[in-house]
């Protein structure tokens, strides 16, 4: 009993030191960019790898389940650093930013199982329905290039693809949500992770694509990134 106290305390303490550490983040990454705001990054992820493992500490009822969003969490903190090095190693830009796309996709392959192995139930039309949903963002995806806003060339079918697995997690969640017949307290906090890490990466393809590369962008999709990631790593609480 005592120790699972000390284990709730200590879940809000990781918790809001990795707040403090994204806003110091932040705050470097606005203000000069560079190696300082890489690692200063590279720990406000680790923050968020640690409060899921805090989470699991205190909720072991779903290993499988929590094993596998620490994996894609720990796959997202890899993404994390790659795509700012890509800012630091200029002339390697492309293959950073492709080993940062990479790494987020096999967050997703993770994320997605670990979604499904929550279901009470599987409803066959829903997947139906999902497949229709990812189909237009994917032409979504491509209507904004054609449109002229952004401009993906060699990313883009690297990102079409990726565009599939956020939203499959998105979507998933939303799923599971409905088949626990709205009760599931895991399902609401996975969503709303979820739908953060989505919005953030189409503020972040007007960053790389857009030419929108500037402070309010940045801000913008770093703290929907983060407030998504911690939301997902608290997942595991429930």
């Amino acid at each position: 009993m005592f120790g699972g106290i000390i284990l709730n305390w200590l879940f809000y303490l990781v918790l809001a030191i990795g707040v403090i550490v994204t806003g110091v983040f932040l705050s470097l990454r606005v203000k000069e960019g560079g190696t300082k705001a890489m690692f200063t990054k590279a720990a406000a992820s680790l923050c968020f790898i640690a409060t899921a493992l805090v989470a699991f500490s205190l909720n072991r009822n779903n290993f499988e389940y929590a094993i596998l969003v620490i994996f894609g969490l720990v796959f997202s903190l890899l993404g994390d650093i790659w795509l700012d090095m890509k800012y630091i190693y200029k002339d390697q830009s492309d293959m950073y930013s492709f080993a940062g796309f990479g790494s987020f996709m096999v967050a997703h392959t993770m994320f997605v199982p670990a979604v499904l192995m929550g279901y009470d139930e599987y409803v066959w039309w829903h997947f139906i329905v999902d497949a229709i949903v990812c189909g237009i963002f994917v032409l979504n995806t491509i209507h904004m290039e054609k449109q002229g806003k952004v401009n993906y060339g060699k990313f883009r079918t690297i990102t079409i693809i990726y565009t599939v697995f956020v939203m499959s997690t998105t979507l998933l969640s939303i799923n599971g949500f409905v088949a626990s017949g709205f009760k599931s307290v895991k399902y609401i906090v996975l969503i709303l992770g979820s739908v953060l890490f989505a919005l953030s990466d189409i503020v972040l393809s007007y960053i790389y694509f857009g030419g929108k590369n500037n402070k309010t962008y940045v801000l913008i999709n770093h703290t929907l990134y983060y407030a998504g990631q911690f939301l997902i790593a608290s997942s595991i609480l429930f």
